[in-house]
């Protein structure tokens, strides 16, 4: 926004010019970053009308400017042949408030917050465009345990979110167990995230959406890059195959195995935390380990025609941990060699079709596999422990929309989902071997109208998703909405509610009679998929409703929205309790209410925010003599405030996170005095307040006249604070009950450098 504070007649970046124009006319413009690089132009007068500013663009710039629809521009190189396909018509929403938070951050009229890549800001503590990071920076978004694959949106688990990639579900998200994003942050072009009003087209998920898109345009010309930062190196190719088709491949690797960067050794101690890799045993000799992830992603775009276009997908992620302990049992050495692996693969297609100037179709597939294996073995007692949780899931979608007299739009659609789950668990100890295999088949049909008046103040979207689950004769309707006014010139007034269902979740332990413990999968990951069976583990329901208001004047923003959650079916085995209910299986619900505040101020080179959140988030579980007590995930009161300052191509940011610890059940002074659990009130106490001050520089250069070059340094946590958050009762080996306390990251350094070519 610092180029508002400069004269019209100033060249100034072309990307800066273009975020002026976005914001001025409620506009977007589509491009390739390699285009417009080293590109200026001035901002065009104020008084200039859409036709005017296209011309005005079109002298300014070596760029020609294709007007799709009343909000989309496309930048096309001059004298060169169109792009053949025409691209879908839809009614794209409004954008009420533009650089939330961050530059690249808007939120649209239907309550979605949209992340744009292409012409990101900084985050404090962030050196690269990680995606979950980057929104779990945005209000009503938190993680109790400082992971990223633990997103809790609205006071819901992680395993309530919707979490798709180019359209395919991912039942895995993070590398390092969670620490970082398993999505290979230079590939992403834009990330959405839903709170609430959630479009019909999307189920299987009570909590928020989060749906991550790379690149959609064909590229004409070669474009690559790679880099390496204190944990991996990555590289990406995106290489045209004609004028109608191109390829791009990323891939990332772990780079601990040349050598351990202080970054990866912080990482790996609070990622293994806790667990039998880093249990403290007096007759181990000598350990071993080796640690590993890596992701490659690929992206196959085909303009088949002037109407028909072709997407195909593929992803992997994997994360490998081999660990070797030399054990002396009796006078004789003998090693112990346990292994952990976590792994996704998604393929998916997407054929879309534009009928004519008001209608277009898309067809949709995917395939998406998830698989949690570990192998345990316990030389002192003779004992091995096989442990295997995987999830396959196919789907099929076709979505249709109708844009209507650019004021309404219809959107319809029909989705065919198959989903099985299998748990393994075999153990040399009790001569057990249990397979467990589940499926599940769904048909959806979801309907969406959607309204803008002619003076533009008011959009609305009404719909409803009829959903019918064959294997538990389950049907249900879920209607949806969002209603956005605009008054007094700088208001916005909106309304969101929407009903939901669930019939995946996670749990902590073994789904039959055998007792779970907080060891499954050596103590790392120890959740795993299952699915609804309308007896110990029902079908989860939600419902929300929340108001919001926003303002946006002489670059002040402000938003406040209030909101209230209550999501029933809840299993407590999917809650993850260390007290005294960890055994407990039993059916309750839980109810949240919170008001989530920003404020945004941006003058010349700086933008600063502060963002609070408050919330009450209870458990119900009627058949405990206590029905009534703290979520686990509960965050009372959370603040952030933040600054960044941008010139040129440099950027610095820094910003403070506080809020008060998570619940917290301590065992009572007999319990203690007699070594025994006996524990007070459920989530009767809370951990020590959680604060964290980050730290984050780039810096855009080149290195010839073909090769770019970007380099990031960041601190997390710059004064090491000693944040503990999760705290519960374990015996030792000598058989004495004490408290464990884990603790967040402490002060974590990282550098990035990359070339761009």
């Amino acid at each position: 926004m610092s180029v508002l504070a400069q004269t019209e007649k100033e060249r100034l970046p072309l990307s800066e010019v273009i975020t002026v124009i976005e914001q001025r006319y409620n506009c977007k413009f589509s491009y390739a970053d390699r285009y417009i690089k080293d590109i200026t132009a001035s901002v065009p007068p104020k008084n200039l009308s859409f036709q005017e500013m296209i011309a005005f663009l079109n002298e300014e710039t070596p760029f020609s400017y294709r007007i799709i629809n009343s909000r989309l521009i496309a930048i096309q190189k001059k004298n060169t042949t169109p792009t053949p396909f025409t691209p879908a018509v839809e009614q794209l929403e409004e954008v009420i408030l533009s650089n939330y938070i961050a530059k690249g951050i808007s939120k649209e009229r239907n309550g979605t917050l949209e992340v744009n890549y292409k012409n990101f800001g900084i985050l404090p503590g962030l050196i690269e465009p990680d995606v979950l990071q980057t929104l779990e920076a945005l209000p009503g978004v938190e993680s109790v345990n400082e992971t990223i694959s633990t997103l809790n949106i609205r006071g819901g688990t992680s395993d309530q979110n919707l979490i798709l990639w180019d359209g395919i579900r991912m039942y895995q998200s993070g590398h390092f167990f969670g620490l970082i994003s398993a999505f290979n942050p230079y590939q992403t072009k834009e990330a959405s995230l839903i709170k609430n009003g959630t479009n019909p087209a999307y189920g299987n998920s009570v909590s928020g959406v989060i749906s991550m898109e790379t690149e959609k345009e064909v590229n004409q010309e070669f474009y690559g890059e790679a880099g390496v930062n204190y944990l991996s190196g990555h590289g990406l190719a995106d290489v045209p195959i004609d004028k109608k088709a191109s390829i791009q491949v990323a891939a990332r690797t772990s780079i601990s195995s040349i050598f351990k960067t202080p970054t990866y050794v912080e990482y790996y101690d609070r990622a293994f935390q806790d667990t039998e890799i880093t249990s403290d045993d007096t007759n181990i000799v000598k350990a071993d380990d080796d640690f590993s992830f890596y992701d490659i992603s690929l992206r196959y775009l085909y303009n088949i025609s002037k109407k028909d276009k072709l997407r195909v997908n593929f992803i992997y992620i994997g994360n490998n941990l081999d660990f070797k302990k030399n054990i002396f049992v009796g006078d004789t050495l003998k090693s112990k060699k346990s292994t952990l692996s976590q792994n996704s693969v998604g393929i998916g297609g997407n054929y879309q079709r534009t009928w004519s100037k008001i209608f277009r179709s898309d067809l949709q597939f995917y395939l998406s596999n998830y698989q949690l294996s570990s192998k345990d073995v316990n030389i002192l007692e003779n004992k091995q422990l096989l442990q295997e949780n995987k999830v396959e899931e196919s789907s099929f979608k076709l979505n249709t929309y109708w844009n209507l007299a650019n004021r309404f739009s219809l959107q319809n659609g029909i989705e065919y989902t198959e989903t099985t789950i299998t748990n393994h668990e075999e153990s040399t100890e009790e001569i057990l071997s249990i397979i467990d295999d589940n499926s599940l088949t769904s048909l959806a049909y979801f309907t969406n109208i959607g309204f803008r008046s002619y003076n533009k103040k008011t959009v609305a979207n009404i719909g409803a998703r009829l959903n019918y689950m064959s294997d538990l004769d389950f049907f249900t309707i879920e209607p949806r909405f969002t209603f956005n006014q605009q008054f007094l010139k700088h208001f916005t007034f909106e309304v969101l509610g929407e009903l939901k269902s669930q019939a995946t979740t996670q749990v902590t332990g073994y789904p039959t009679d055998v007792d779970y413990f907080q060891t499954d999968f050596l103590g790392i990951e120890k959740r795993r998929w299952q699915l609804a069976d309308q007896e110990d583990i029902p079908i989860l329901k939600s419902k929300q409703l929340s108001l919001g208001i926003n303002y946006h004047k002489n670059k002040w923003l402000v938003n406040i929205e209030a909101y209230a959650k209550k999501v029933t079916g809840v299993s407590s085995q999917s809650q993850g309790f260390q007290n005294q209910y960890q055994y407990t299986k039993i059916i309750g619900n839980y109810t949240i209410k919170g008001i989530d505040f920003l404020i945004n101020k941006r003058f010349y080179h700086f933008s600063t925010w502060l963002s609070y959140s408050i919330t009450d988030n209870t458990y119900h579980f009627p058949n405990l003599a206590i029905e009534n007590f703290p979520n686990n995930v509960e965050i009372s009161h959370s603040l952030s405030c933040a600054a960044s300052y941008s010139i040129d191509k440099s950027k610095l940011s820094l910003g403070i996170n506080w809020r008060n610890g998570k619940p917290f059940t301590p065992i009572t002074k007999e319990g203690l005095a007699n070594n025994q659990a006996i524990y007070e009130t459920a989530n009767i106490d809370n951990l020590h307040d959680y604060i964290r001050v980050d730290f984050s520089a780039n810096q855009e250069f080149k290195l010839s006249k073909k090769l770019d070059a970007y380099a990031g340094i960041s601190l997390w946590n710059v004064f090491d604070n000693k944040n503990i958050i999760n705290a519960y009762y374990d015996k030792n080996s000598k058989g004495e009950l004490v408290k464990i306390q884990q603790r967040a990251l402490g002060i974590t350094p990282n550098f990035v450098f990359r070339i761009k070519f």
